[in-house]
This record gives structure tokens, sequence and C-alpha cells, in this order.
């Protein structure tokens, strides 16, 4: 969720610049200010803040045992839909502008980890099947 606020701080105009790493491989700000970067006219810095909230509470649901099955199935869901939106931007930035944004970057390698950590958060209280298991879900 970090490398999303500045990003949506930059949408806002609250902040002037959105600072890269050195490169040219760089252009957070052509990025994040691009047509792309606003579905429905909203900056999808804050629909991504707004996502990983929702995230954020199914898991902490799961995590103090008050889900039950329908929560725990929509928190794999979740996850799995979070996970694929965070690689298919990922490539499309690339496919369509030739550059990355280093704090989208950032937000995909941690949405890859809020992935594999919920997915090991489950699969330890016995919500996912193992590797050892024919199916991804129990």
């Amino acid at each position: 969720m970090g490398p999303l606020v500045p990003v949506a701080l930059f949408q806002l105009r609250l902040l002037n610049k959105l600072p890269d790493p050195p490169g040219s491989v760089f252009d957070s700000a052509k990025i994040t200010t691009s047509k792309d970067a606003f579905p429905l006219g909203i900056p999808d810095g804050l629909l991504g803040l707004g996502s990983y909230g929702a995230t954020l509470l199914l898991l902490l649901a799961v995590e103090a045992g008050a889900a039950s099955g329908g929560l725990e199935t929509a928190l794999k869901a979740k996850l799995l839909m979070d996970g694929s939106i965070a690689g298919w931007n990922a490539a499309k930035q690339w496919r369509s502008f030739g550059t990355i944004c280093s704090w989208c970057m950032a937000t995909a390698a941690a949405t890859g980890a809020m992935v594999y950590f919920g997915y090991g958060a489950m699969r330890s209280r016995g919500s996912v099947a193992s590797e050892d298991d024919n199916s991804a879900f129990s």
C-alpha cells in the first residue's frame, strides 16, 4: 500500500513531483498522469488504496477467526484478483509506454508479497490446499 500513497498524492496534484530512480526506463509522471491512470475519471492510485484497504479488512477478518467460509472464499478471490491486476498493469506499462513507473512496480512487488503471504497464512490455517493436494482451493 505504501508506494500507492505518493502516486495518489501526485495524481491529486498534492505533490509536484514523483521522483524516479536514474535511468531512461523510468517515467512515473508520464504513466501516472496518462488517460489510462484515470479509469472512470478517478485516479487509479485512489482506487488501488481502496482496493488494498478492502483486502486488508478481509485478511484481518480471516486472521481474527471471525471469517465464515464465505469470507475466506472472498479473500482467496480478492488475492487472486489483486495479483492478476498487478501483473497485467505492470506488463501493460511497458507495452503501452515503453517505460515503467517505479512506484507502480514497487506496488506490484508488494502485491505479489501480499498474495504469497496471504495464501501462506490461509494454508497454515488449513483454508487453502497444500502443494500436495490436487486442487488450488480447499
